[in-house]
């Protein structure tokens, strides 16, 4: 079929009218609505004063007559707003200022000029709007009853209606007559018609720069080739994409070839489809290793990312996911595909999730804060899916040429020794790369690797490498932070730490039942705080994991200046003797923070204290997390 295209114009009323009798359709693959009020009165304006603002593009379709919206959808659905509620943009830049003077003038209102004209305004404004909603009402405006309305509220206009309906005639005459020309007014749109196998294309071309798209929006016109059918149990995939489309339609769109009933019911999706429910179904059932699923039609790329990776696609080729999953997985095999990874999922929460869900400071945000990186947690994910199910090949640059899976039974070399070696490593490596900050920028190289080396964390990791990170981490950390009024808070290194360490030390009731924890500073914030102002310049890493313990919430300690052995109220309310709270919490004895109540000490001397202390404070949990270092 040959590819053309043609210039035509639509006015704004047969725009809104195609839309309502759905000769122009919205695309599945749109975003949906996505402009704020403001975006569409700053249009609004673009039009009222005459200035262009870009033209429609539309696919038509010969055989039944009907258009797909390609690009333009934002600005079609703002000019819909006006046809249909015109006095919605009714603003003050519409109002003549020297008419409103004169209506203050023949009211006599007392008081100040400004404040009277604003009344005015308002008052005019609310009006127009209240009592004049489509244009036919606008059409037929009278304009004596605003007259009517300001002599209500000031008794000298009494009689003065017409008058003041005179006034605003020429100004409201001229509303009207924009309100007929953005109505009549001929919108120029290109017509393109031939393949619609070459839909995605355009839709990828022109949303590839300069636009807010996200490269995922993009794949949702990309990846519409393949169908695929998913098992009832995956029906919550469905049910994030029906909520996306649902709440398109909400906007008063009508999506092409999409009804709410039937496709909750076929169970079919394309790849984005899969890509973004099996995102929000990540999102929703482990929040502490994929973070909040946001709204109904956010994108949440971890289902993009981790399909990709399993495919044994490089994140910089994501754009072939569609071929690539039809070639390597098929239909067929879609749902075990799927199960597969998700057994993959489960694996790894059970060894690596325990330190997000751990119980700590966060309360609020209890379980659902992750401490790695999506590409982190993903690059796990992926080294078990493909150990246990892939058999690859790769080219001279060890890129992957061809992978074959096999789903029936896990390969040989996982079960024989990679299952086990990756059980014995993985959470150590996963607190190194943590600790270093490995995954920090956007870490898609380093997820590419693990596509190139799948048995990365199931390398052996000596006790002996796992104390030099720690030493290395904990003399980088005082070296960075010279504090004083602001002090860091504990950061996702600190908070994995503090998790490997306190899992170690607490029993599995204590783990699961409902008591919270504390992240407390042994030598108190407030307290340090004051020493360091009399001690002006000093400054030290008070926010040093050395100086950071977990507690058992029995009191709000964290406005408090006094340390652990000084509040006697806290002893009492823990309920608990002083030894259980040093051996299982604080690792430290009370002789080891005398020195804080010297308010004399010079600030050398304070200095060498504090450090000594965070020194074998650290050095204390280190021989604790050590000491449980095979239970990591």
């Amino acid at each position: 079929m040959e590819n053309e295209w043609s210039m035509e114009e639509f006015s704004a009323l047969t725009i809104q009218s195609n839309i309502d009798n759905n000769v122009f359709n919205v695309p599945t693959y749109q975003r949906g609505i996505v402009w704020g009020e403001r975006q569409r009165e700053d249009l609004v304006d673009t039009i009222k004063k005459g200035l262009p603002f870009g033209t429609l593009l539309l696919y038509k379709d010969d055989a039944n007559g009907s258009y797909q919206i390609i690009d333009g959808l934002q600005r079609s659905y703002a000019i819909i707003k006006f046809v249909t509620e015109p006095t919605r943009f009714f603003n003050e830049e519409d109002i003549d200022g020297s008419v409103v003077r004169q209506i203050v003038a023949i009211a006599g209102m007392a008081g100040n000029m400004q404040t009277q004209e604003k009344l005015v305004k308002e008052k005019l404004i609310s009006w127009v709007k209240d009592n004049h909603k489509t244009v036919e009402e606008v059409e037929s405006m009278q304009y004596s009853k605003f007259g009517k309305i300001i002599s209500d509220d000031f008794p000298t206009c009494k009689g003065k209606e017409f008058e003041i309906g005179d006034l605003i005639e020429p100004m409201m005459q001229n509303y009207k007559n924009i309100c007929k020309k953005i109505c009549n007014m001929k919108i120029p749109a290109i017509v393109f018609k031939g393949d619609p196998n070459m839909l995605p294309v355009l839709f990828e071309r022109i949303n590839s720069k300069g636009t807010q798209l996200s490269k995922y929006e993009i794949y949702a016109a990309t990846w519409i080739k393949y169908e695929y059918t998913l098992d009832n149990k995956y029906l919550d995939i469905i049910k994030y994409n029906r909520e996306r489309y649902d709440t398109m339609l909400d906007n008063e769109l009508s999506l092409e070839n999409y009804e709410s009933t039937s496709f909750l019911k076929n169970m079919k999706v394309n790849a984005f489809e899969l890509c973004f429910g099996f995102g929000k179904y990540l999102c929703n059932e482990y929040p502490h290793l994929f973070g909040i699923s946001k709204s109904s039609t956010s994108v949440e790329s971890v289902g993009f990312n981790l399909i990709t990776a399993c495919l044994g696609i490089k994140n910089k080729d994501a754009n072939n996911l569609c071929s690539v999953l039809n070639e390597r997985v098929g239909k067929r095999n879609i749902n075990v595909f799927l199960d597969s990874i998700l057994q993959s999922i489960k694996q790894v929460d059970k060894l690596v999730g325990k330190y997000s869900k751990f119980k700590s400071n966060s309360r609020s945000n209890s379980g659902n804060r992750p401490l790695h990186s999506e590409f982190q947690i993903v690059s796990i994910i992926t080294s078990v899916f493909l150990l246990k199910h892939a058999q690859i090949t790769y080219d001279n640059d060890e890129n992957i040429t061809s992978i074959i899976y096999n789903f029936e039974q896990n390969n040989l070399g996982w079960k024989q020794s990679s299952e086990k070696a990756f059980k014995n490593n993985v959470s150590k490596i996963y607190i190194i790369e943590i600790l270093q900050h490995r995954w920090s920028g956007t870490g898609d190289k380093k997820l590419d690797m693990i596509l190139a080396n799948p048995d990365y964390y199931t390398r052996n990791v000596e006790i002996s490498e796992f104390e030099k990170v720690l030493d290395n981490w904990f003399e980088t950390m005082n070296s960075e932070r010279m504090e004083f009024k602001r002090i860091n808070k504990p950061k996702e290194p600190e908070l994995v730490f503090l998790a490997a360490l306190y899992l170690s030390v607490f029993s599995a009731g204590e783990q699961i039942d409902g008591s919270h924890y504390d992240i407390e500073h042994l030598c108190p914030q407030n307290l340090m705080k004051a020493h360091l102002d009399r001690l002006d310049g000093l400054r030290l890493p008070i926010s040093s994991i050395g100086n950071l313990c977990l507690l058992p919430e029995y009191t709000n300690r964290s406005k408090k200046d006094k340390t652990i052995y000084n509040d006697s109220v806290y002893i009492k309310k823990s309920n608990l003797p002083l030894s259980e709270i040093e051996s299982k919490y604080t690792f430290t004895k009370k002789e080891d923070l005398e020195w804080l109540q010297d308010n004399n000490m010079p600030a050398e001397q304070f200095k060498k204290h504090y450090m000594e202390f965070i020194t074998k404070h650290f050095m204390n949990m280190k021989v604790q997390l050590l000491n449980n270092y095979s239970k990591l």
